[in-house]
């Protein structure tokens, strides 16, 4: 088995120096230090969790004001993690394949015997990070809509509950956006299913390139799609809905085929749970199909 790390330690206006250390076998940990931290790290597949348990165990090794974890799934911080004057990064290698870069911050220099430990640390963790890997990416596509990559109708049924249960407790606003396509199930019956699917893709991106980094945005299935708004007023997610239709209706692809978009909107009221607020949206939308598609209408 081998292990591959990569370090680098930036200190103030100190270089940064690179170092790469290649090993056939870790060191053995001591018996009661190994089994301590693999045990607790065999309880959680939860990658927040496993990064919180090493960012403990890295504590004592020296003083860490941070613990940050990038990945392709995504990036996670440890728990009360701050910015620090001193950084070392690692690279988690397990079977010749990347797993992960480890930013650790600290206020004091890492010393070589401190990078050793670390390094028997992150060593105890390889198997069990590469496990919650896994786990995480089969929870991301257990939530994703596999054409368009946006979240799908399960994935929405839990954001919707939290974000209405969000915006009572914190007597915050909430709007949710209900998009059908108009005319779509010509493009697949005249076109075929590959057509009806590049039309698709290319909605998603309107609705990503339109919507804000906070806004949510799904598919349901079909031609469907819905937008969770947070903190904002009627005026604002009527807004933002018309450029959804907007952006769909003026796609090449769309005009192509002949395809538009019609939208309901309806703004979450007081003592409003969310089945309600959901019915309100899709009888706006229902509203605006009627009314001869290719608009918006509001709750």
């Amino acid at each position: 088995m081998e292990y591959l790390l990569v370090h680098e330690v930036a200190l103030g206006n100190t270089p940064c120096y690179a170092s790469v250390t290649k090993r056939q076998h870790w060191p053995e940990l001591p018996p009661c230090q190994e089994q301590s931290l693999v045990s607790q790290l065999q309880t959680t597949l939860d990658l927040q969790q496993q990064l919180n348990i090493i960012s403990m165990a890295a504590g004592k090794v020296l003083p860490l004001s941070g613990l940050r974890l990038k990945t392709a799934v995504g990036d996670f911080t440890a728990s009360g993690s701050r910015m620090a004057e001193c950084e070392h990064r690692s690279v988690l290698v397990l079977n010749q394949q990347c797993l992960a870069e480890l930013i650790y911050h600290s206020d004091y220099p890492f010393s070589p015997m401190s990078l050793r430990e670390l390094g028997l640390l992150e060593a105890e963790w390889l198997y069990a990070l590469r496990n919650a890997l896994v786990v995480h990416r089969l929870q991301q596509m257990a939530l994703k809509d596999t054409l368009t990559g946006l979240g799908n109708r399960r994935f929405f049924d839990d954001s919707f509950d939290k974000a209405v249960l969000l915006a009572q407790r914190h007597d915050e606003r909430c709007a949710l956006i209900l998009l059908d396509l108009d005319n779509f199930k010509q493009v697949n019956d005249l076109s075929g299913h590959s057509a009806g699917d590049d039309i698709l893709l290319a909605v998603a991106d309107c609705l990503r390139d339109t919507l804000r980094a906070t806004d949510s945005l799904f598919r349901f299935g079909g031609d469907e799609f819905a937008v969770i708004l947070s903190g904002t007023d009627t005026d604002s997610a009527e807004l933002v809905a018309r450029r959804l239709v907007r952006a769909i209706n003026q796609h090449h692809l769309c005009q192509q085929h002949q395809v538009s978009a019609s939208a309901g909107l309806a703004l979450l009221k007081p003592q409003q749970d969310a089945k309600a607020l959901f019915s309100a949206a899709d009888s706006a939308l229902y509203a605006a199909k009627d009314a001869g598609k290719s608009t918006v209408r509001v709750a």
